[in-house]
């Protein structure tokens, strides 16, 4: 039963265009192991038995390789207690994922879709070092949300898209920016050249006024999400994950210490991965 679960979720998943080729995209980033999709192929599923789940689990889900998360209006002690008492202090070497950074471009043609879908990514720096910082806020000047550069270029001014949005990815181990556009076939290499052409601008023009509104955009959704205890500990387990969960708390400042020229410079990209599905 859940490999067949697991087989129609594969099949859901490559139904929606957006969710494809998000998917699709790390594979053009990454050769090895991060490269393949995490929810895995008809034929790994096949492979699965209980044996290897069981095996799986025990490599995996140990104490040393988890983390306790607890917002609200908690007891220390009782908090220090349980942990004590269910994490102990296990030890094992947890495994490590394989994998080379590439760069990469495919169009993949498919039956039954109407419009094209295509996503734009450029590998950024690890969630450790200060520089992670700018690559979110140039992601937000190009992509996030209406008042982006390529928003207002792509769909406002040319009306060559309904959807376009950017997403930050930014982890201990592998990081990358991406770029999503939903747009006709013929418009594909149009709304590539535009999206390069953005970057180049970005180097050239950003100034420091439009850099304050979008540190401030950047602060302000911040500040929104600390009001939900629920997202607020998702923030600190992801932080934690990725280096140290009181980086949630020094957000704020690390965003207003983002340079303009360090924004400029990290605008000038070399390298970049391309995928799109689009009408057969």
């Amino acid at each position: 039963m859940p490999c067949y679960m697991t087989a129609e979720e594969i099949k859901m998943r490559k139904d929606n265009p957006q969710t494809y080729v998000t998917d699709r995209i790390q594979g053009e980033l990454y050769k090895g192991t991060l490269g393949l999709n995490l929810i895995g192929t008809y034929e790994t599923m096949s492979k699965i038995d209980r044996n290897k789940i069981i095996s799986r689990f025990k490599e995996v889900y140990q104490p040393n390789n988890m983390i306790l998360g607890i917002v609200g209006n908690a007891n220390l002690n009782k908090i220090i207690e349980f942990a004590e008492k269910n994490f102990g202090n296990t030890k094992g070497e947890i495994p490590k994922v394989k994998f080379s950074i590439n760069n990469n471009e495919k169009i993949e043609k498919r039956n039954g879709i109407d419009q094209a879908n295509l996503i734009f990514a450029y590998h950024v720096p690890l969630s450790q070092d200060p520089q992670s910082y700018t690559a979110e806020v140039l992601n937000t000047i190009l992509a996030g949300g209406m008042s982006s550069r390529l928003f207002s270029e792509i769909r406002e001014k040319r009306n060559l898209a309904y959807g376009v949005k950017g997403e930050s990815n930014i982890n201990k181990f592998f990081a990358y920016n991406t770029i999503y556009v939903g747009t006709k076939k013929e418009n594909v290499e149009e709304v590539k050249r535009l999206i390069l052409e953005e970057f180049k601008k970005v180097s050239e023009n950003l100034t420091e006024k439009e850099l304050s509104q979008v540190k401030e955009q950047l602060i302000g959704n911040h500040k929104i999400s600390m009001e939900d205890s629920q997202i607020q500990l998702f923030n600190l387990i992801s932080d934690e994950l990725n280096g140290d969960a009181r980086e949630f708390y020094e957000f704020e400042k690390k965003i207003k210490q983002v340079k303009l020229e360090d924004v400029k410079k990290m605008a000038k990209i070399k390298n970049y991965s391309f995928f799109a599905l689009v009408p057969e």
